[in-house]
């Protein structure tokens, strides 16, 4: 028999993974404890991932004196790697140095298994708090507290963010207690681009655990041309879940999920050029993409615009309709700035189509191959200057006039209900005729114009033109072509 926990490591661990010890895996489980933390680590993970339906669960229930039940789960149950930022004391500069130390964590078996005996109190009192056993074999050893939260939050929770670490004691009623380096490990943290949790930011495993395991979020999401004052107004009064377990929502999310609260606004500044405008389409798609990306389960958008109609038109293009959302109406009264929701929980429904107008009065003057579409929902009249202006380049075009009976006083409550029916009768012109290209020109609510985006969609060519107060003149601010390319190009992070 070959005393295999005499060789030297690294070359039993190269004849292990290229398959030279298959023969001998007996004798190497039923002298599992013979071997470093580290071997018996890889041995396990090898075993998974390459013997798991070859090798019989006897074997191991041998060599690690446990039932076959138990053996069994290890080799081919469920299991998770759990990663611990372990720090100490070098012996000869006394340096505070840090590494990585990964576990192999199987849940549910009938008694707590280890291959660290010396952390089987500490490993006890994990087991009442997540009300489990389980098995845990580490590739190292070590000593401390500070793998207790990592190890815990791997055995309660199944989604845990890639970038995402813990260090922190436990006890048994979930408060979670200081470990020493902790500054240490957070700068080891972020030199492998990792966030770590810590007992100075979170007191309690259970909001942790609210937080990885929450289903539906709220998301307020603001976008104006002003300052971020306004930013923070918005954020007070929106109407969704501000608080939530320790924290004000967006500082967990940004713990949790890595998104800071300058993910969830933008302030634009003056658009001057068309490359401006194209910078903040750009900007909003990208950070609408990252929260959709980073933040799991259901989120209803709660969104608010002070800019232009011609760009909330291109925002609702890029927004898409899959995600619920709440738009808000802002308007000054009596010098006090109020934002009206409107809530468009499914907002598929913005597509469909209506046979019967009761709140628009189009009118579709039915000519040439370009279509020119007019929002004229608010007091001022744009028609006849729409006119002047596109008979400069377009020969001869189509318009859809798409007007109200209230102008300038839609109430709000029927912005929802307008821009469906506007929606539709684009849709049903869309279908009767095909055009070479679509010209937008808007006097109307900016979220009016976002929803009828969300519902157009982007696979048309065409331009958005906005009326700029310091020429006096329209220009085209956004193509469909440039909206088209971002929500088809790869975001990457």
């Amino acid at each position: 028999m070959f005393r295999f926990e005499d060789f030297e490591p690294s070359h039993f661990l190269e004849f292990l993974k290229q398959g030279l010890l298959d023969e001998h895996i007996k004798e190497i489980l039923e002298r599992f404890y013979l071997f470093s933390p580290k071997l018996q680590f890889e041995i396990l993970l090898y075993l998974r991932e390459r013997l798991k339906d070859v090798v019989s669960p006897s074997f191991l229930a041998k060599g690690l004196s446990i039932k076959k039940e138990d053996a069994e789960r290890i080799i081919k149950g469920e299991g998770k790697i759990c990663e611990i930022i372990v720090a100490g004391k070098e012996q000869k500069t006394q340096k505070i140095s840090c590494s990585l130390v990964k576990a192999l964590v199987i849940p549910e078996t009938s008694k707590v298994i280890t291959n660290l005996e010396h952390l089987k109190r500490k490993l006890s009192i994990i087991k009442k708090l997540v009300n489990q056993n389980f098995a845990v074999f580490f590739e190292s050893s070590f000593g401390g507290d500070s793998f207790m939260l990592p190890l815990a939050v791997t055995l309660s929770i199944k989604k845990i963010p890639d970038d995402l670490r813990f260090t922190g004691k436990l006890n048994s009623k979930g408060d979670i207690l200081d470990v020493d380096f902790i500054q240490e490990k957070v700068s080891f943290a972020q030199s492998n681009n990792l966030r770590l949790i810590t007992p100075l930011q979170v007191k309690k495993f259970d909001t942790i655990k609210k937080y990885l395991e929450k289903e539906a979020w709220d998301v307020p999401f603001y976008v104006t041309s002003s300052g971020k004052e306004e930013v923070h107004s918005f954020l007070e009064v929106y109407k969704g879940e501000k608080e939530f377990a320790e924290f004000p929502i967006l500082k967990g999310v940004e713990l949790f999920y890595g998104l800071s609260e300058e993910d969830f606004y933008m302030i634009t500044g003056q658009l001057q050029k068309q490359e401006d405008w194209e910078r903040v389409s750009q900007e909003f798609y990208y950070k609408i993409y990252k929260i959709r990306h980073f933040l799991p389960g259901v989120k209803t958008f709660h969104l608010g615009f002070r800019t232009a109609s011609a760009l909330s038109f291109a925002l609702g293009v890029l927004f898409s309709h899959f995600d619920p959302f709440v738009v808000y109406h802002y308007q000054v009264l009596d010098g006090v700035a109020t934002y009206h929701p409107i809530e468009v929980l499914t907002p598929r429904t913005l597509k469909e189509r209506i046979s019967e107008f009761k709140l628009i009065n189009p009118i579709f003057e039915d000519k040439g191959e370009d279509l020119v579409v007019i929002l004229n929902f608010s007091h001022h009249e744009l028609t006849a200057d729409v006119k002047a202006y596109v008979a400069s380049f377009l020969k001869d075009p189509s318009f859809v006039i798409l007007e109200s009976e209230y102008k300038g006083n839609l109430p709000v409550e029927l912005f929802h209900q307008v821009a469906k029916e506007s929606a539709s009768f684009l849709q049903n012109i869309r279908e009767k005729k095909s055009f070479k290209s679509y010209h937008f020109f808007f006097s109307c609510p900016v979220v009016i114009a976002f929803m009828i985006g969300i519902a157009f969609g982007h696979y048309v060519d065409g331009f958005m033109y906005n009326f700029q107060k310091g020429t006096a003149l329209y220009e085209p601010v956004l193509s469909f072509k440039f909206l088209r390319k971002i929500r088809e190009t790869d975001v990457r992070f």
